[in-house]
């Protein structure tokens, strides 16, 4: 059923209002475990809280926002966070607070003439039959909205019905034919003495009979499930419908399958189809994938906030193989993370899905987009490491990676250029918050970027590192910079025991201000000094540490 304002009487769903403390814990009881409690993802599952998120009017950062200011239930017994029905209601009514100013004039805020006094006449009967069902709220809510886009005679007319919003968005959606619609306007009772026009109770009446064409009789239900069996036994079966809204199980599913589920009505699928997958709700749910490693894929993988199917099914893939489960060794299913046994299942190779670059650079991308955070990573959790780490370990597998295709046969003319630093996942520059550790000495300030320039001749191989410290305010930020020389040297990987390229960096000079220090003084530049590049191409470049492989930085060529 789409977003009406007005519920069918016979819908299995009602809406509660937030006000409604017994009508919230009634709700809670129908959603809540057998010990009484509620997770997330029961929240989700809430039709009118699903159909909020799968209609982008609720964010799930929103969502994540007031679950996360929610008392929490103390538990020993699961490591899912679950609340009680007071819990419930704050977060039920927070959520209603989001759309308390929604610009809708109320009743009391038009002027008296706005309003008009519906006449009972033989020509005109009473609609009280076909409105007496109607849930109050509701009534109350359409009266707002008919005053609002009524006439100074209190009247709404054809054109101003069909720019309603609700109205605009069902015919934009093709869930509402023209002919439809004017067969509605038709068959709706007008005003007395105004034959093109309805007042409150005609407004009222068409909402009825709208609201009408999308209910379904038991018996219709009961011979769409029938068809649906039937036409699991076709060979030529198309894919069963699913409701607008409606949570999408994957279960034994092919990836296309699910495709076709959760595609809407362009038939593609949007960051709010996504989220009525119910295997992708559990994940983020338990905390086994976050909304930004989402974001990061989803943006990889998009064309303008969309996926066609073999986006959706590079994006399925992408997100199955931060898992590193293998599916074909079952004596190792055991000894798997919670994490891993929780794999989106059936993941398939797909033509066109892009290249573990792309998705990496999206997930950095996601990353950095948070102005609270430090840039390049500094303040990125440890599971978003551990993920943007699994994607770079398949990146340097990739033949685009130089030193894979050239056999390690690289020189200081690959490397040489400006490069600036995407990411790093360094213990000793998180510490120190940056390079040189003066971002977080001076009131206000903070680590603002890296860049560096390799600059490569026959006599010389100069380095000079450009450090940006942020301050407030913006006048006050300044830049240190590091100068010395550079190399690359063939080695033996401590790890692996085959030959690599290490990038030598020996800094000679720090400058800030008026002050220019010897660089040697300055233990924070270390964990530059000495890297193994694990994987280049012509504008990216990553680097690990030599005594520690966890320890990355990713580095992109500017101009």
């Amino acid at each position: 059923m789409p977003n009406l304002l007005l519920f069918s009487s016979s819908s299995d769903e009602e809406f509660v209002a937030a006000s409604d403390l017994e009508g919230l814990q009634k709700l809670f009881s129908e959603y809540c475990d057998d010990e009484g409690l509620m997770s997330k993802s029961s929240i989700q599952r809430i039709p009118f809280i699903l159909q909020l998120l799968a209609d982008g009017d609720l964010l799930a950062e929103e969502l994540d926002d007031i679950w996360e200011k929610a008392p929490k239930f103390p538990d020993v017994t699961t490591s899912a966070a679950r609340i009680d029905v007071d819990s419930f209601v704050q977060v039920y009514r927070d959520i209603d607070d989001l759309f308390e100013d929604d610009g809708v004039v109320s009743k009391q805020e038009q002027p008296a003439s706005a309003v008009r006094e519906p006449t009972e006449t033989k020509e005109n009967p009473a609609t009280e039959d076909q409105t007496d069902y109607v849930d109050k709220n509701m009534e109350d809510e359409l009266e707002s909205v008919f005053n609002s886009i009524a006439d100074d005679d209190g009247l709404i007319s054809k054109q101003a019905l069909v720019n309603w919003d609700e109205i605009e968005k069902l015919l934009r959606d093709g869930l509402l034919g023209a002919d439809e619609f004017d067969e509605l306007w038709g068959k709706t009772k007008k005003s007395l003495g105004a034959d093109d026009k309805l007042d409150i109770d005609g407004f009222l009446s068409f909402n009825v009979a709208l609201d009408s064409l999308f209910e379904f009789s038991d018996e219709e239900m009961e011979e769409a499930d029938d068809d649906d069996d039937d036409d699991d036994d076709d060979d030529d079966s198309t894919m069963e419908d699913i409701v607008e809204g409606q949570l999408v199980e994957e279960g034994d599913r092919s990836p296309q399958e699910l495709f076709a589920l959760l595609a809407g009505a362009d038939g593609l699928v949007s960051k709010g189809n996504l989220m009525r997958w119910a295997e992708l709700l559990e994940l983020i749910d338990e905390g086994d994938l976050s909304m930004s490693e989402l974001e990061g894929i989803f943006s990889a993988n998009a064309v303008a906030e969309k996926l066609d199917e073999s986006r959706f099914l590079a994006l399925y893939k992408a997100i199955d193989d931060l898992f590193e489960y293998d599916v074909n060794d079952e004596s190792d299913k055991s000894n798997e993370s919670s994490r891993a046994n929780q794999k989106v299942p059936n993941a398939v190779a797909t033509r066109d899905q892009p290249s573990s670059k792309t998705t990496l650079l999206g997930m950095i991308e996601v990353l950095n987009e948070d102005n609270d955070l430090l840039p390049c990573g500094l303040e990125a959790s440890d599971r978003e490491q551990a993920n943007i780490l699994k994607v770079i370990n398949m990146l340097e597998q990739e033949p685009s990676n130089l030193i894979r295709s050239k056999q390690g046969a690289v020189d200081e003319n690959d490397i040489a250029g400006n490069w600036e630093l995407l990411y790093s996942s360094s213990s000793a520059m998180k510490f120190n918050k940056g390079l040189s550790g003066l971002g977080g000495s001076f009131p206000n300030g903070k680590f603002g970027g890296l860049k560096m320039r390799l600059d490569s001749s026959k006599y010389m191989s100069d380095v000079e590192y450009t450090e940006r410290i942020s301050v407030t305010p913006e006048a006050a930020s300044f830049d240190v910079t590091v100068t010395g020389d550079w190399t690359l040297r063939q080695s033996i990987s401590l790890f692996t025991g085959e030959p690599s390229i290490t990038l030598a960096i020996t800094p000679e000079r720090v400058n800030y201000g008026p002050t220019s220090t010897r660089a040697d003084h300055w233990k924070s530049l270390g964990p530059l000094n000495m890297l193994d590049v694990a994987y280049l191409d012509k504008d990216l470049r990553i680097m690990r540490g030599s005594t520690s492989l966890d320890t990355v930085f990713v580095f992109r060529r500017v101009a």
